[in-house]
């Protein structure tokens, strides 16, 4: 078959992304650049995407952590790894996955993002990451609840369970009891420097950060109620 079609319609095609990329950065600027304390996710990614080099691996545990690295993080070169889980029972690969990244790249920063929940499934791994001298820097979105779970149970129910609390944890504080590094950024006015530091750092490195509760992803389920 013939690709002369699809080859001639190209830079149409090219242009039509370029456009969209430029209607979405528009669309969430105030929310990247948003101060104040807890911190937006969408802040999170924008800091973190001005320190990717073309070598950085980022990993995403399931859930809302994918989303936020899809949406909010561009790719340097053709290639970069941007890795996240797809299909049943992904939540807690998070840290394991950047763990086994590092491995395999040594050379590469790599970065985890994390929700507070997934992490809860694999605190006891930043020791193996400490004992193998494979540093990785962690980000946590801590906001205190299973969000995705939450904002799902709104969607189809209207209320929620309580099943979706999580405690205030200090993750800064189990990385120190690990070994690791931990640091506790409660307002975006620290993150930057925060992040700059987990990444020179290194060492195994987890930034705790205080995440706005309520603020989530596109998620096309969620249409009419989705913050872009």
């Amino acid at each position: 078959m013939s690709l002369d079609v699809r080859t001639a319609a190209r830079e149409q095609v090219v242009g039509q992304i370029a456009e969209a990329r430029a209607r979405h950065r528009e669309r969430i600027a105030e929310r990247a650049t948003a101060d104040g304390s807890p911190v937006r996710p969408e802040r999170i990614m924008h800091e973190l995407d001005a320190l990717l080099t073309p070598d950085t691996i980022v990993v995403a545990d399931a859930s809302y952590s994918s989303i936020w690295m899809s949406n909010y993080l561009r790719a340097r070169r053709g290639g970069q790894r941007f890795l996240s889980p797809r299909g049943l029972a992904g939540l807690g690969w998070g840290l394991p996955m950047a763990i086994g990244a590092k491995a395999a790249s040594p050379e590469s920063p790599v970065v985890a993002v994390v929700g507070d929940g997934g992490f809860a499934h694999c605190w006891s791994e930043l020791e193996t990451a400490v004992r193998m001298d494979l540093p990785v820097t962690v980000i946590v979105l801590n906001n205190a609840i299973l969000g995705y779970q939450k904002h799902s149970e709104l969607h189809q129910f209207a209320e929620h369970t309580s099943a979706i609390g999580i405690t205030r944890i200090d993750h800064g504080a189990i990385a120190d009891a690990c070994g690791a590094r931990g640091v506790r950024v409660d307002s975006a006015a620290g993150l930057g420097d925060a992040l700059r530091e987990a990444l020179g750092s290194g060492r195994t490195t987890v930034l705790d950060v205080l995440t706005v509760a309520d603020a989530f992803p596109p998620v096309s389920a969620w249409d009419g109620d989705a913050v872009l």
